[in-house]
């Protein structure tokens, strides 16, 4: 039976890149239609100037050869712990995180974390975890919460919100000049959409904390980055701080992924950015969102995924990950859209996109109807659904190789001096 033949519910997973991602031994069936929300998200993209596909939502995991591992995530740094009354989610991806454990549960220094991690969980609820563990800067959350005090003082934003906080220009920005202060994979996925667009991007990292994208696999870096120019700047001088300010005075867009806390530090106030440049649009990607009481809070594609529900349940009633990161791309995708909407509104527009809330999109699809579900048959190789094939991630076609880090730092301060 052919893909035409399936479904549409079955065809879209089917056709999608991530079936191969989900599950554990055998790839796992998601109830919700979550293939037709990415599509959709797609098409709001396409629909505001960027031309992508479902590839980008699996490229990483083609270009790492990764697959599905069940409870732990794709890339291996995240895990879904069962806790005394429910599911946490947990994202060690930093040494940082790994050394922090014995401080957040109380075990000892030679203890392995994950082993301890799991005991300690059997005994305590998810939520004080995930609070506990915050508090110590590591990515953990309750898996699927909703109704918490973020959600609250935000609203059921599903997706990404738009606030006005100057007049703009009244007429739409062409070609605009965007300054990329993001890394990993959200804050630059938004930034090469963008150029696909039509915008000049700048790359602005830290002298001594670059993107730790860079330390990844060089053809996933290039994909993002290859076109764009390349800037280094010493933030922790007052020399390179006021770099940052005049390079963000003659932006049309700014592009950043830190929390509020990281950008005050830095001495980066968006009102008076904003009042600077009342055309300015002003783009920010963060774990839970820019307002609210866990503005601050951290968080990577693989946990805020689940931490907005985005997992799928087996037999036992136990979740499994959805993907690799996938809040990461959907978040990407969904910045870009509202970006390229705000320029061509004219600007003077916050674009606050939180990676939960953007992966909450499409957590809530429509249950698929459980006589289209079908079945998934075979072993490596052969997997198939309803006689068709699942198909592999796939990359995008390369565009090029990203700039030497810093190649273009001489240039741009002189251009915008």
């Amino acid at each position: 039976m052919s893909v035409a033949h399936l479904a549409p519910a079955s065809a879209r997973w089917a056709r999608s890149g991530l079936a191969l991602l989900t599950g554990d031994a055998t790839p796992a069936l998601p109830r919700r239609d979550h293939a037709r929300r990415l599509e959709a998200l797609l098409a709001a993209a396409r629909t505001a100037g960027a031309e992508i596909d479902m590839r980008l939502f699996g490229e990483r995991a083609a270009e790492l050869g990764l697959t599905r591992r069940g409870r732990t995530s794709a890339n291996g740094t995240a895990r879904l712990i069962e806790t005394a009354d429910g599911w946490l989610v947990v994202n060690l991806a930093r040494a940082d995180d790994l050394e922090a454990v014995p401080a957040w549960i109380g075990c000892g220094l030679g203890d392995e974390p994950w082993a301890a991690l799991e005991r300690a969980a059997r005994r305590r609820s998810a939520a004080e975890l995930a609070e506990a563990g915050q508090e110590l800067a590591i990515p953990a959350a309750v898996v699927g919460g909703r109704g918490d005090i973020q959600q609250q003082a935000r609203g059921d934003i599903l997706g990404g919100r738009v606030v006005r906080l100057a007049p703009g220009r009244g007429e739409a920005v062409h070609h605009p000049l965007v300054i990329d202060l993001s890394s990993l994979w959200a804050g630059p996925l938004c930034g090469q959409l963008l150029g696909l667009a039509g915008a000049r991007v700048v790359k602005v990292e830290s002298a001594g904390r670059p993107d730790a994208a860079r330390h990844g696999p060089r053809a996933f870096f290039d994909r993002l980055h290859a076109g764009h120019e390349s800037v280094v700047l010493d933030f922790a001088t007052r020399e390179g701080r006021g770099q940052l300010a005049r390079l963000i005075a003659r932006a049309d867009l700014v592009i950043e992924s830190s929390r509020p806390r990281a950008l005050e530090q830095l001495g980066v106030d968006l009102e008076a950015a904003f009042a600077a440049n009342p055309a300015l649009v002003w783009v920010s990607l963060t774990a839970y969102g820019r307002t609210g009481p866990w503005r601050n809070r951290v968080g990577f594609g693989d946990d805020a995924a689940a931490a907005a529900g985005l997992v799928v349940w087996d037999g036992s009633g136990r979740p499994m990950f959805v993907g690799d990161a996938l809040a990461d791309p959907i978040a990407g995708v969904s910045a870009a859209t509202g970006a390229l909407r705000a320029l061509s509104a004219g600007g003077g527009l916050l674009v606050d996109v939180a990676l939960r809330e953007a992966a909450a999109f499409v957590a809530a699809a429509d249950p698929i109807a459980e006589a289209e579900l079908g079945e998934v048959v075979g072993g490596e190789g052969t997997w198939r659904w309803n006689d068709t094939p699942l198909a592999p991630p796939q990359a995008r076609p390369e565009r090029g190789s990203a700039p030497i880090m810093g190649a273009h730092t001489a240039a741009i301060l002189a251009e915008f001096a």
